[in-house]
């Protein structure tokens, strides 16, 4: 479950990364259309970061919301089920919402792509009214100009009152004064084709009819005598658009020459003004081309999104289907299960649970929602009196993390049974659930018990078996000095016979008169030399040497065996040499025909804590299996050995016990069972497959270690370690 919820916080963190790729492509789909259209705009213009930040702001926002909803169908504390069917109308609406948002975007570019094609042809006015500004001005400061006259160029009707307005060049040709009005007019009458800037001047009170304003640059004049200094705006002349901006002129003593003031009217700096006109044609017609490759790309995103849309809301719908069917593939196991499934919140009460579950406590489905886990697992003191049960609390459930714990439930009706439960945690959004498994593991243990009776009865059976081969041993083993005892005692008997018969005869020579003890010393000269009396002497020390070291080889196994079969259950200090030496004697009569034992004992070991006689039993047990294995490979007793070392790991801290041996060896798919209990490879009835693990077990039982390596064909050796 932990799990899971690590790849929820995946999926969400990459969820937030694809929002930030799709902002910053977003944001920056102007500045990269615009290297495309328009070059001389920079990467970084402000255009470029409205246009941008805007379509990023509407973007956020969605995301926004998509985010909102996902956070809230996972937060809600009641599971909602969201079907396939109902994914796909929130796809219509999802798509709906992006083709809102990029036809927006797509207004928004047009029109600021306007505002900016206007502000250039603003900017193009403005040029133009600066040109003919400073023309103006340099025709002022010159009073005028002479040109020649022409049928395009007459001389002014309003100029006859001056002296100085005709003139002739030095070859008699003829010149007229223009005025810097005339001059701005003719100049840009003549450039004005409807492609080019269209330049008037004018005022409210011409002198010419044809210069009087039309109204809007009447309407300018006016606010120009209201203070203002420049109206610019897009009206139609002839049907075309065109940018019209209009600037005053300021009255100069110079212009009243020829625009006198009205009588009686006050005199104002303003006395005309000069409009220009930009044709937005060509502007317009390049305008066009940006606005459809906007278009093209706008498009081009919306068919996008909305593929991508199809798309995602496709593989959703199909992921809740999935999930629809593994939920109800995993509701139909939880339901069907034998064991009992519980959902626990954090404060450890019941949120739902299997039918399994509700049997086995003896309770509706409705009656455990909402009981704490506590009033049905209970857990025995250290009394183990029944009626001193005591509730579980969340420290002890949290044991059963990952691993079962055994515990006792408690049914409606009261009753007590064994219960085995499992925890495992999960996260449903920011909720902290817990999913016990629990078992009613009465009939298991009954089992289990049984088991260990049995298994108890057979590993007695092993001991008893084992028990009954050391006592063939050491029966065989003492009738061998004891029937050399017996054998001697006949030829002892008959030595003692002669030794009687001279003691009968000395008693008679020491009762006998001294005249006689000559005849009497020399008849037992005769008997001792018929008798050969120092042979009988050596017979008798000798057969009382053998019966002394048969009587020694008995008492020495008899001692073994005390040691072997003594049953203190207390761990008391062990001589590790002496465990081993008694086990090979009690083997003795079992190998001896099979193979050679060498050993190798360092002497002065440090004791361990132990039970000798179990020990004893892993040793025996030991020589036994290197014996049938030797026995197996058909080796006779010359080549057969078992070599059995002592040793201190001072690194390890440990006594070692080495029991070497060149059998059959073990093959390398088998060797890691073969302290498992009741795995042999003997043929039936011949092995139990109780024996290595018993040896296992005990080893066990003192802190220690046993384990092996073999090669086939080669040996076995098996190392017992015991820890100081």
């Amino acid at each position: 479950m932990r799990f899971q919820w690590h790849m929820e916080m995946d999926s969400t963190k990459y969820r937030y990364l694809f929002y930030l790729m799709i902002l910053v492509l977003v944001g920056n789909l102007s500045s990269l259309t615009g290297l495309i259209l328009r070059p001389d705009i920079h990467y970084f213009a402000v255009e470029h970061f409205i246009v941008g930040g805007t379509t990023c702001f509407f973007i956020l926002a969605l995301f926004i919301v998509i985010e909102f909803f996902l956070r809230r169908n996972q937060e809600v504390k009641v599971e909602k089920k969201i079907t396939h069917e109902k994914v796909f109308g929130y796809g219509w609406q999802l798509a709906g919402i992006w083709t809102i948002i990029v036809f927006a975007s797509l207004a928004w570019n047009i029109t600021l792509h306007k505002q900016r094609t206007t502000k250039i042809a603003l900017t193009q006015a403005s040029t133009v009214f600066d040109e003919s500004m400073i023309l103006y001005e340099w025709a002022k400061n010159h009073r005028g100009i002479f040109v020649p006259v022409s049928e395009h160029t007459r001389p002014s009707p309003y100029l006859e009152d001056k002296a100085d307005h005709r003139g002739t060049t030095d070859s008699g040709r003829s010149l007229t004064l223009v005025t810097p009005e005339q001059l701005i007019r003719k100049v840009y009458f003549k450039s004005s084709n409807g492609i080019n800037p269209y330049i008037h001047m004018t005022s409210l009170e011409p002198l010419r009819p044809e210069n009087a304003p039309d109204p809007w640059e009447a309407t300018a004049l006016q606010t120009f005598a209201e203070g203002n200094d420049e109206l610019h705006s897009v009206e139609e002349i002839f049907g075309k658009k065109y940018l019209r901006l209009m600037r005053p002129i300021p009255a100069e003593q110079g212009c009243l020459e020829c625009h006198p003031a009205p009588s009686g009217s006050q005199n104002t700096p303003i006395r005309g003004g000069i409009s220009v006109s930009i044709p937005l044609a060509p502007l317009f017609a390049m305008t066009k081309m940006d606005i459809f490759t906007f278009c093209m790309a706008h498009g081009t995103l919306l068919l996008l999104g909305l593929m991508g849309t199809f798309l995602g809301v496709t593989r959703l719908s199909e992921s809740i289907r999935e999930r629809e069917q593994a939920e109800f593939t995993v509701r139909s196991i939880i339901e069907n299960m034998f064991e009992g499934v519980i959902t626990l919140n954090e404060r450890w009460r019941i949120e739902s649970c299997n039918p399994a579950a509700s049997r086995m406590f003896g309770y509706s489905r409705v009656e455990m929602l909402g009981r704490r886990i506590g009033t049905l697992v209970k857990t025995l003191p250290d009394d183990q009196q029944t009626e001193n049960l005591e509730q579980v609390d969340g420290p002890l459930l949290i044991k059963a993390m990952g691993s079962p714990i055994e515990l006792t439930g408690e049914r409606k009706d009261g009753t007590l049974f064994a219960l085995e439960i499992s925890l495992s945690e999960m996260y449903r959004g920011p909720q902290h659930l817990f999913i016990a498994m629990v078992r009613d593991i009465t009939e298991r243990n009954l089992a289990n018990q049984a088991l260990l009776e049995s298994q108890a009865r057979i590993i007695k059976q092993e001991k008893l078996a084992s028990l009954g081969t050391m006592v063939a041993g050491i029966a065989h083993e003492i009738n061998n000095p004891s029937q050399a005892i017996s054998f001697s005692m006949d030829g002892l008997k008959m030595n003692i016979e002669y030794v009687k018969k001279l003691i009968m005869e000395l008693n008679r020579y020491m009762s006998v008169e001294p005249p006689r003890l000559e005849e009497e010393r020399e008849r037992i000269r005769r008997v001792m030399e018929e008798a050969d009396m120092d042979l009988v002497l050596e017979s008798i020390d000798d057969i009382a040497s053998r019966n002394i070291k048969s009587v020694e080889r008995i008492d020495h196994i008899v001692k073994s065996t005390k040691r072997m079969t003594h049953s203190d259950e207390v761990f008391s200090p062990c001589d590790l040499n002496t465990i081993v030496n008694d086990a090979v004697v009690l083997t003795h009569n079992q190998v001896k025909y099979d193979l050679e034992v060498v050993l190798d004992l360092v002497p002065h070991l440090p004791r361990f804590q132990g039970l000798p006689q179990e020990m004893g039993q892993v040793f025996i047990n030991l020589i036994m299996n290197a014996r049938d294995a030797i026995r197996e490979k058909g080796l006779s007793r010359k080549d057969g050995r078992i070599k059995i070392t002592t040793s201190y790991n001072g690194k390890r801290k440990c006594l070692e016990a080495r029991f070497e041996d060149n059998g059959t060896g073990i093959k390398k798919e088998i060797i890691d069972r073969i302290f498992d209990p009741f795995f042999t490879t003997k043929e039936v009835g011949t092995g139990t497959g109780l024996g290595l693990n018993l040896c296992h077990r005990i080893v066990d039982t003192h802190g220690g270690e046993i384990f092996v390596e073999s090669e086939e064909g080669k040996g076995s050796c098996f190392t017992v370690r015991l820890f100081l």
